[in-house]
């Protein structure tokens, strides 16, 4: 009975961290509220840690791996602009364009280094979790989702966001149809690439993170020599 109750508890611990965390980080993400990029990272951290409580060793390491090459291709987006605040990050690509094709050269094939290391990074991430059921991929898809958003605030930038308010409604809709659209196709290879890694053998998974994580250290290479 007590090992009953442990895991009961577990599962409960690990569903409001995994709530909290997509609360937190949509929050920050969508522009209902306003703060730096790391508070929405930190949504992120969260949601991994609940979602670590469900998995094995190899699952939880490749779950870690994976925030840490997303969290990192986020601080090159950053660096990049020089702000950790979002709004400021929307901004500058609003009016400069969005940081995968801004120049100079070298600063925008590390953003697209970047973005392809963060999105193989998110099929790991998803494929380290069991999932099963319905609402366990709906969940697991809001959870992608949230990483996708992050990603699409960092590289791509929309112009105006759900929290704008001196812009009319009308005018939101039409901004937030790009938005929308680069957020769901990065979502969709978050979650097909977890279903095709779920297949491949651990040696291979292990093989593609550390993939994801040298091609992350070269875009941080080539943005740290472009600025």
């Amino acid at each position: 009975m007590s090992s009953l109750q442990n895991e009961r508890s577990v599962s409960s611990f690990s569903a409001a961290a995994r709530v909290g965390g997509l609360v937190l980080a949509l929050g920050y993400l969508t522009g209902l509220v306003g703060g730096p990029l790391v508070a929405a990272v930190g949504g992120l951290a969260l949601t991994t840690f609940g979602r670590s409580l469900r998995m094995d060793r190899e699952g939880q390491a490749l779950a870690a791996a994976g925030l840490a090459v997303i969290a990192g291709a986020l601080g090159i987006s950053a660096l990049r602009w020089g702000t950790l605040e979002l709004a400021e990050l929307r901004s500058v690509q609003a009016v400069l364009g969005p940081t995968v094709l801004v120049g100079p050269e070298s600063a925008a094939i590390a953003a697209i280094i970047a973005t392809v290391a963060a999105s193989l990074a998110l099929g790991l991430w998803v494929a380290a979790l069991p999932v099963r059921g319905f609402f366990g991929w709906a969940w697991t898809g809001l959870e992608a989702l949230s990483m996708a958003l992050a990603l699409v605030t960092a590289f791509w930038g929309p112009k105006i966001l759900i929290g704008s308010t001196d812009v009319p409604p009308s005018e939101v809709l039409v901004s937030l149809g790009p938005w929308a659209a680069a957020a769901a196709v990065v979502t969709s290879a978050g979650i097909g690439g977890g279903l095709l890694v779920r297949i491949l053998p651990t040696s291979i998974r292990s093989g593609l993170m550390v993939a994801a994580l040298v091609a992350l250290s070269v875009a941080a290479g080539l943005i740290g020599s472009a600025l």
